[in-house]
């Protein structure tokens, strides 16, 4: 019975000193084209060429850069309460996302900044 207690408190040990899970698992990004046209919740899934590939639950879209206005990873948010007076607290407002803004950009900079974007955020592995 020890042994068997001592087992199971060892593995609840081992369990919780675990590492989290990566961050690329937990990534969620928004596509803003040039048309006006926002998707959200997609997931990073190559660059090819001169193309994005992302992945909405089972679908998979792919977007040459050049209609690509805005590349947006969406920080997981967490509401708020302020107590201070006439704040405006208790927000879900976005501040906290990283925003690569593209439009600006010719075609040989948009690819370098979207290699620069999955080196520092490397796709999650396919299930």
């Amino acid at each position: 019975m020890k042994t068997g207690l001592a087992l199971r408190l060892s593995l609840l040990c081992a369990a919780l000193a675990a590492p989290a899970a990566p961050c690329a698992a937990q990534e969620r990004w928004q596509v803003t084209l040039n048309s006006g046209t926002i998707l959200w919740d997609l997931r990073l899934v190559k660059l090819s060429g001169d193309t994005l590939v992302v992945r909405h639950a089972d679908s998979v879209y792919a977007f040459p850069l050049t209609d690509l206005d805005e590349l947006r990873l969406v920080q997981k948010s967490e509401r708020r309460q302020t107590a201070e007076a006439g704040r405006y607290g208790g927000v879900l407002g976005g501040a906290d996302d990283q925003i690569y803004r593209l439009t600006l950009y010719d075609l040989a900079e948009r690819r370098q900044i979207l290699q620069q974007i999955f080196q520092e955020h490397p796709p999650e592995a396919s299930p």
